[in-house]
């Protein structure tokens, strides 16, 4: 091959970088689960007082330091490690936007990823869901989705207005952040979060910690099994699309329309691929995931998940995406 024709040529890192995407959140895992972060919040430190503090080797602490300076978390300065502004925002206990619930889960499902090839070809999962992983497994698994989520929350709060709405169900709400940050934003609506016993243990704890207790309720019951019952203005599917199959998704929005009052609105959130499914790569590998955790998750694209809210009733049906830095497409309807 001739020099020019060797420029012109793909970039022949991509392949390397793609295969190796892994170490990145393997350091990641790994600084985390030290709690490396929390221990550089009280000032810079160098290798060997962070090996000491978090009980690790001096070289593996110092070679993890180094690789977490090259994923931008860490600066280093004089000999030092200290916390970047990632790192100090969302990686250190107590934090307000404390994220490592995020990190832990992500964590949990290396070994579920290990496996993909096992549900590719089977078609199947090959894990059991978190939920049935016991109590600490499910309540940090919620705490990263409530971690993940409050950010959102605003997000959808500042761009939907529901002022003059009575009363919303936050179906398969998990950690109910939605339900707070949209009740407190719009004054006169009460929420109620729908979802299993073991995970309402956890959002009732969130609800309380959030001072959230009079406008915000739990509804225990299985979007799959469950009605939704009578008397909502507005309903919520967030995050919830990609882990079922196309009739599930049906049954549930026909079940959100039987539940609404003439004139609710309903509100689907979704990391949804393009209307070609070519992509964006994000949602695509939330796909991926469904498929190694669940029976019948996929990826879907908005217009065929809005295509099925008209089927069954809902008018006025658009989709957009959510202003960045959300990775999220909005779904609004109403009912007649």
């Amino acid at each position: 091959m001739s020099a020019q024709n060797q420029l012109n040529s793909p970039d022949p890192m991509a392949v390397m970088r793609i295969a190796s995407a892994y170490w990145n959140s393997s350091v990641l895992h790994v600084a985390h689960s030290l709690d490396v972060f929390t221990a550089l919040a009280a000032g810079p430190a160098t290798a060997a007082d962070l090996a000491k503090k978090c009980g690790a080797d001096e070289r593996g602490m110092e070679l993890i330091l180094i690789a977490c300076a090259g994923l931008g978390l860490l600066e280093k300065r004089d000999g030092k490690f200290n916390n970047g502004p990632v790192a100090q925002t969302f990686l250190v206990k107590g934090a307000q936007r404390y994220q490592g619930g995020i990190v832990s889960m992500f964590a949990d499902w290396v070994s579920p990823w290990s496996k993909l090839r096992d549900a590719v070809i089977q078609g199947q999962p090959v894990v059991e869901k978190q939920h049935d992983h016991g109590e600490e497994a499910t309540r940090t698994y919620i705490m990263g989705m409530l971690y993940r989520g409050i950010p959102q929350a605003w997000l959808l709060a500042e761009e939907v207005p529901l002022k003059g709405h009575k009363k919303l169900l936050d179906v398969g709400g998990g950690p109910g952040i939605f339900s707070i940050v949209l009740s407190q934003k719009n004054p006169g609506l009460t929420a109620d979060v729908l979802d299993l016993p073991q995970t309402l243990r956890v959002t009732r704890d969130i609800i309380k910690d959030f001072n959230a207790q009079a406008i915000v309720s739990t509804k225990e019951g299985s979007y799959l099994v469950d009605d939704f019952g009578k008397g909502y203005d507005v309903v919520l599917l967030s995050s919830m699309i990609s882990q079922e199959g196309p009739d599930v998704i049906k049954a549930i929005i026909r079940k959100s329309f039987d539940a609404m009052d003439s004139g609710g609105v309903i509100l689907i959130q979704e990391q949804f691929l393009d209307t070609d499914k070519s992509g964006p790569l994000l949602p695509a590998l939330i796909g991926i995931n469904q498929l190694i955790h669940t029976p019948a998750g996929r990826a879907y694209s908005a217009k065929e998940v809005a295509d099925w809210a008209a089927e069954i009733g809902f008018k006025n049906l658009s989709f957009r995406p959510l202003p960045e830095p959300s990775p999220f497409t909005l779904i609004q309807g109403t009912k007649p």
